[in-house]
């Protein structure tokens, strides 16, 4: 069976890790974050909610535009998290989910 649904794993600043990725996803849950609308386990909406607020503090929430407090080997650390959730939330979702991770940019 090919996949049915496209979800992007894509980290907002302030909330929402996981989006619609195509028409039949938007369709089905929606818009705006949806990792609540999936049927996860609730370690795993715990472990997507925890790299939420790890991912937020990449930010310098006092000066938006200036330089991130996080070095190089924060952003490589997030960066493996983020791609293991990856391989988790499709492990879970199967074969009728496709999960694409958005690395930072």
């Amino acid at each position: 069976m090919s996949p049915i649904y496209c979800v992007r794993l894509l980290f907002e600043w302030g909330g929402g890790s996981v989006w619609c990725g195509n028409e039949a996803a938007i369709a089905r849950f929606d818009v705006g974050p949806i990792e609540g609308k999936l049927p996860l386990m609730k370690a795993t909406l715990t472990s997507l909610a925890e790299l939420s607020a790890w991912h937020d503090k990449a930010l310098d929430w006092s000066d938006p535009s200036g330089l991130s407090p996080w070095n190089s080997d924060e952003f490589k650390r997030f960066e493996s998290a983020a791609s293991s959730m990856q391989r988790k939330l499709q492990s879970e979702l199967g074969c009728e989910y496709v999960v694409v991770y958005e690395p930072l940019g």
